[in-house]
């Protein structure tokens, strides 16, 4: 039976799935490291707009925040390019967060951002614009005494713990 396969759009990654094998076997020293899964992780995209009050009056910024769709930890995020990608049902995560929800912690992310950014406990005029859901491709690395979670779009790596036998 052939996996279901869905249009979906993929923050474009810097680095491949070999390069991704390549680092964590170079760190490790494991030449047999293997891609054990790939992940296709959800986010929801806002456009923010904010108003920030100076002593000259409010000056206008725009800037991006992506929250994650599983677990609704936000950030604020470069300019990224997006791509269109065929991806099986089986290498994407499912978004458990409501986008109403999602929405608020953009705001409460971009508003937490600038007050360290611009050191102030001022409040801001933050507006989020939504503007779908985007993904981020993620491979987990094994090799014989670790497992690593590889980000595509930058090459960050994240140890994982190893499943018992």
């Amino acid at each position: 039976m052939m996996a279901e396969r869905r249009q979906v759009t993929v923050i474009r990654g810097t680095i491949s799935e070999t390069d991704a094998v390549c680092v964590v076997a170079s760190l490790s020293g494991d030449v047999g490291a293997t891609v054990e899964m790939e992940m296709i992780y959800p986010y929801y995209r806002f456009d923010a707009n904010c108003a920030v009050p100076t002593m000259a009056g409010c000056k206008d910024l725009s800037m991006f925040c992506l929250v994650d769709a599983v677990n609704g930890l936000g950030a604020t995020a470069d300019s990224f390019e997006l791509e269109k990608e065929s991806v099986t049902s089986e290498q994407l995560l499912g978004d458990e967060v409501d986008p109403d929800d999602a929405a608020a912690i953009a705001v409460r992310t971009v508003s937490h951002r600038l007050g360290r950014k611009l050191r102030t406990i001022r409040s801001f005029n933050v507006e989020v614009q939504p503007r779908g859901l985007v993904y981020k491709r993620f491979w987990i690395v094994k090799t014989i005494d670790a497992r690593v979670m590889v980000d595509s779009t930058n090459g960050g790596l994240h140890p994982l713990t190893l499943r018992a036998a």
